[in-house]
């Protein structure tokens, strides 16, 4: 019982209180500092996105950085309420940092290759990227991880210093291919010319194009297939809307030509 009432005490001490409102009062903060950065970056209208993807990213990681700080700082503060000698504390602090670097090599190493991915602008915030063959949307860099979510809507994170083999699809433009087969008995003037009117239709429905579509010939040729290409430069991922596009006008004119792809 006395036990009990002893830690209900210590509970309900003017220490233990501060050190709640300590915290509560430091993760409020942050979060409205936060909100408010993102909030204000995001309303900017600039001519291109990439002057906001590059603000964008700098912010997270600064949130990133902000997080580890204001951890430290409640820790400090919360020791000088309990009366622990904080001097002594930070001026062991460095000894400490060794012994913990020494044990966390792996995270000093996503720490630095997160600013080096800043410095060196190997992507942004809302840049579409190949990592490792994983495709997506790169939605947060911070010290540690970088946060890429796939078009299926699934979040992969990697850390920063597995971070290689990167494609960054959004800095520019994206190809679409299209590849149509038939039978190499279809007659070749025959299909060039219904690769000529496809161009001419698809010319007006391609709002995404940054170049014509083009036809780029015969890409093989065997006993049994003849292939044709058709290839149109598009903004940053539009390659598989803009392929989808151009195959329906595809089945389209060829049904009304009578001509079948293999």
């Amino acid at each position: 019982m006395i036990c009990r009432q002893n830690v209900i005490e210590f509970i309900l001490s003017s220490k233990v209180i501060g050190s709640i409102l300590v915290v509560v009062i430091s993760v409020i903060l942050f979060f409205i500092i936060k909100e408010s950065a993102l909030k204000y970056i995001k309303s900017k209208r600039r001519k291109t996105d990439q002057y906001k993807k590059k603000r964008l990213t700098i912010l997270y990681m600064i949130i990133s950085t902000l997080k580890y700080i204001v951890f430290l700082a409640d820790l400090i503060i919360i020791l000088g309420i309990f009366n622990v000698d904080v001097t002594a504390f930070l001026a062991g602090l460095g000894i400490f940092g060794i012994v913990i670097g020494l044990a966390l090599q792996d995270l000093l190493k996503d720490f630095i290759a997160g600013i080096m991915i800043i410095l060196d602008s190997e992507y942004s915030v809302g840049d579409y990227v190949s990592i490792e063959e994983y495709d997506g949307e790169v939605i947060g860099v911070g010290l540690k991880s970088t946060k890429v979510r796939t078009y299926g809507g699934n979040i992969r994170i990697f850390a920063n210093r597995n971070v290689t083999n990167i494609i960054n699809y959004s800095r520019d433009h994206s190809k679409a291919i299209i590849n149509f087969t038939f039978s190499s008995d279809e007659d070749l003037l025959k299909l060039e010319k219904a690769m000529e009117e496809l161009i001419n239709r698809c010319s007006k429905i391609l709002t995404d194009a940054t170049g014509k579509l083009q036809y780029k010939g015969v890409e093989e040729y065997s006993d049994s297939n003849l292939t044709l290409r058709l290839t149109v430069d598009v903004i940053p991922t539009k390659q598989y809307s803009t392929k989808n596009k151009i195959l329906r006008e595809a089945k389209l004119l060829f049904d009304e030509m009578g001509i079948k792809i293999k």
